[in-house]
């Protein structure tokens, strides 16, 4: 077992976020594969302080 501070993951194996790449569905079945670890989107800081709809709207 491994530990990211309080975040406990079942193995080394990471999917790093990938904007425009990956959705639910994706996520999912990198899990179903034994990914320890997988993460949403990349979101744009940027996108958010601004009020770029389509960022919220996710």
């Amino acid at each position: 077992m491994w530990k990211i501070r309080d975040v406990e993951i079942a193995n080394r194996i990471i999917m790093a976020p990938m904007a425009g790449i990956t959705n639910i569905a994706y996520r999912k079945l990198i899990k179903e594969f034994g990914a320890g670890l997988v993460v949403s989107e990349m979101v744009s800081d940027k996108a958010i302080c601004y009020g770029n709809q389509k960022t919220i709207k996710c």
